[in-house]
């Protein structure tokens, strides 16, 4: 493993911790320590986390995303944090974006919400240019120009509402 890569990987270990994703973050953790045996300060990290982390509430967690059932029921955002991590597993990478730029004029001082703006940054600038519902726009020349007219017009009335 590359000095990068295992540094990316203890960014993503420590942001899932500051989420409260810990079966993420332990995950991660141990995936360095198999990789980094000798490194005291990893081996301390990682014991530390495994004190803190109650085993049923890990398996508790395994069982619930690995079935069917919703984890609760959806009732909306509660907050744009809320939001922008709703887009964001939806795959609306904008609008997640847009959420958590809400967010940090809500807490300025928040640096878990830089942090993932800054990912979501990094994300588009890897991902290709065209929107995942462009597959969905007619291949003919006037008909293209029409759906493109429409989304405009759609866009400003979201704009002025």
């Amino acid at each position: 493993m590359t000095p990068e890569a295992r540094a990316e990987m203890v960014a993503q270990a420590e942001r899932a911790l500051r989420r409260g994703e810990l079966d993420e973050a332990l995950h991660l953790y141990e995936t360095l320590g198999q990789a980094f045996p000798d490194d005291p300060a990893l081996t301390t990290k990682l014991a530390h986390l495994r004190e803190s982390v109650d085993p049923q509430e890990l398996q508790a967690a395994r069982a619930l995303q690995t079935s069917n059932l919703p984890q609760s029921i959806p009732q909306g955002p509660s907050s744009p944090v809320a939001e922008g991590e709703r887009l964001f597993s939806l795959g609306d990478y904008a609008g997640a974006a847009a959420a958590y730029r809400r967010a940090l004029q809500e807490r300025p001082d928040s640096e878990l919400i830089r942090e993932r703006l800054e990912e979501l940054y990094r994300l588009a600038r890897t991902l290709p240019v065209h929107s995942p519902t462009d597959r969905s726009l007619p291949r003919q020349a006037e008909p293209l120009l029409h759906a493109l007219l429409d989304r405009l017009a759609a866009r400003r009335r979201l704009k002025r509402d």
